[in-house]
């Protein structure tokens, strides 16, 4: 997304000579960007190395130090759903290394040796060939990433990190690749990279905050005809308020049809509202099959999308079109309703208001399943406490979110509220960013 989506792949193909190495981009992926952008982007076809069982076991292990050592609440929250008899053997493996006051060594030693193993593969010998200036790896938390970072970095090819999200580096574990110079949204995210990270070296990391590439499109201005013709792609009548529902992955918020359910009854009782309601991409668009039928809905979800594999969403590619079809969603809507997602700052860096749900629907959930625990993840904790959404913990406190957001139309200062999340707030991400891409690679 925020490399070819937000057109900053643009920037970089017509002044480099850009090859892709992805499992979600293919032969006809490629076909599609070329033309798209005007370029002449090339696909490498090599395998990514296969990650052995125990390396992967390493790396729980070693995301489990992390997560204990910096104290990282995300993780302690999400190891309540383990298996018990996991959450034992975690738990007593990182009271043995504390008691011996060894969690740091450990954690280091761990991850430099994660680093070695992942520099040697015969598969990617090929790569050696093209004699690679720089390497950006779009999603580094990702070992298969790592994997290549890490085999050209030991042939002198430097490399470049890009975080893709604002979670990442505290909800995916650790990157396995010592980059040159690494990307962020932000100076959180730049201070929490140097927090975690510094231990790992003598000298400091280079790190960049460049704001959000795929945020660009929010703050670009546009003609009265624009917001006509989005309202009529989304079969919304002329007068109506606009409610937009941004699901969440099923396996986030399994409850999430009931509160669904809530928010189309207050747009029943109040006869001028259209719903919207964008799917989440490893959301099931089937459950919502009945509410499509809705006059006053329109349900979308990505065309492209496989339905036939829940696993193949990893493999898939958005349609080119995926950000300038949200940025109208967002344009166009009123009040945004959204389940602990990044939809919080998209819609604030939108001018939207926000309502937050924070209650399970009709029977409340043990908290290490509920939606309540999302909002206690440490990436939300210091946007929560810019209190720019409206949380509700039950039915009647939405309904009351909702009439107070469809009948105040001020929201300016949503926008000046995020700054230091978006970093920017004027189009100028994909520039700087790029402009930091080339001082790199000089």
């Amino acid at each position: 997304m925020n490399i070819i989506h937000s057109g900053l792949i643009k920037r970089l193909g017509i002044k480099y000579d850009v090859y892709i190495m992805s499992t979600m981009t293919r032969t006809a992926e490629l076909a599609e960007i070329n033309k798209h952008f005007n370029l002449h982007l090339k696909l490498i076809q090599v395998d990514f190395p296969r990650e052995s069982a125990w390396l992967c076991y390493l790396r729980k292990i070693e995301k489990a130090l992390f997560a204990y050592h910096f104290n990282i609440i995300t993780q302690t929250i999400k190891y309540q759903n383990e298996e018990k008899w996991k959450g034992l053997l975690i738990r007593k493996l990182l009271w043995i290394l504390s008691l011996l006051h060894i969690t740091k060594t450990a954690l280091c030693t761990l991850r430099r040796v994660i680093i070695t193993l992942s520099s040697f593969s015969i598969r990617l010998k090929p790569l050696l060939a093209y004699h690679f200036k720089g390497v950006i790896s779009s999603s580094p938390l990702d070992l298969r990433e790592s994997q290549v970072v890490n085999f050209l970095g030991r042939h002198h090819v430097k490399s470049l990190a890009m975080i893709i999200s604002w979670d990442n580096l505290t909800s995916k574990g650790l990157i396995n690749a010592d980059h040159n110079c690494t990307l962020v949204w932000n100076d959180f995210m730049k201070n929490e990279f140097l927090h975690f990270y510094s231990i790992f070296k003598l000298k400091p990391p280079k790190v960049v905050a460049t704001g959000i590439p795929r945020f660009d499109c929010y703050f670009q201005h546009r003609s009265e005809a624009y917001y006509e013709r989005a309202r009529r792609l989304f079969n919304v009548k002329s007068g109506k308020f606009i409610i937009l529902i941004a699901t969440s992955a099923n396996r986030h918020f399994p409850n999430q049809l009931e509160i669904i359910e809530d928010v189309l009854q207050f747009a029943r009782g109040e006869n001028n509202v259209h719903v919207i309601m964008r799917c989440h991409p490893a959301d099931d668009a089937n459950a919502y099959a009945h509410i499509a039928r809705e006059q006053f809905v329109t349900l979308w979800h990505p065309e492209n999308l496989p339905a036939t594999n829940h696993k193949l969403f990893y493999n898939w590619f958005p349609e080119l079109d995926f950000l300038h079809s949200l940025a109208q969603m967002l344009r166009i809507c009123d009040v945004c309703v959204q389940f602990a997602s990044t939809m919080k700052l998209d819609a604030a860096a939108c001018k939207k208001p926000v309502i937050s749900i924070a209650y399970d629907g009709k029977i409340p959930l043990p908290y290490h399943q509920s939606v309540q625990r999302l909002y206690d993840y440490a990436h939300q904790v210091p946007l929560n406490a810019l209190q720019i959404d409206k949380v509700v913990t039950n039915r009647q406190q939405l309904y009351n979110a909702l009439k107070t957001c469809l009948q105040d139309t001020d929201h300016q200062e949503k926008l000046a509220a995020i700054a230091p999340f978006t970093h920017f707030t004027e189009s100028e991400s994909v520039d700087f960013t790029a402009k930091i891409i080339a001082e790199w690679l000089d």
